[in-house]
């Protein structure tokens, strides 16, 4: 193995230099600011109450209406499943909820999502102003008398449907 006595006396020297300038300021009682130099800006405490959207208003979402349809006979709808699910189960049944009123804003952190019987579906589509899409890969799941909620997330016991749609036949017909 070679040392390399060069590289090593300029290590030491950029060491020695360090320790002797950190030496001088230390013994100088640190950096001192001139009295008419700019100070940091202060920051302004931000009113939460004013940023961003307003409020929503906390409301149970009634359903208008509810429309079964066969993803692959429309193409947003094949779109809005995706490739993957389409290609997994190619008989994905798309449930379309109108509700009542607007949804509002939803550039919020939750999102309103379609429930069976009680069980959310994970991915819910909202299409505003007042659609919402899910997807589901079991037909088991659609029956005559599953009853169709829409509820916020985060706040269901508030946002939740009163008036539940229960599927019928009638329902049905368009995916059998």
């Amino acid at each position: 193995m070679t040392w390399n006595f060069r590289g090593k006396r300029a290590r030491l020297g950029a060491a020695g230099a360090t320790l002797i300038c950190a030496a001088c300021v230390a013994r100088s009682g640190g950096v001192t600011i001139a009295p008419d130099s700019a100070r940091p800006a202060r920051v302004a405490p931000v009113d939460q109450t004013t940023t961003g959207a307003p409020a929503p208003v906390v409301r149970p979402v009634e359903i208008a209406s509810v429309r079964l349809r066969l993803a692959r006979a429309d193409t947003a709808l094949v779109r809005m499943a995706g490739r993957a699910l389409m290609e997994r189960s190619p008989d994905v049944v798309a449930i379309e909820v109108t509700t009542s009123a607007p949804l509002g804003n939803l550039a919020r952190s939750a999102s309103p999502q379609i429930s069976l019987d009680g069980t959310p579906i994970a991915d819910t589509w909202p299409v505003p102003p007042n659609r919402l899409v899910a997807f589901v890969t079991d037909r088991q799941r659609l029956r005559p008398g599953v009853a169709v909620t829409v509820a916020w997330l985060g706040d269901e016991r508030r946002t939740r449907t009163r008036q539940p749609i229960v599927l019928t036949a009638a329902h049905l017909q368009g995916i059998q």
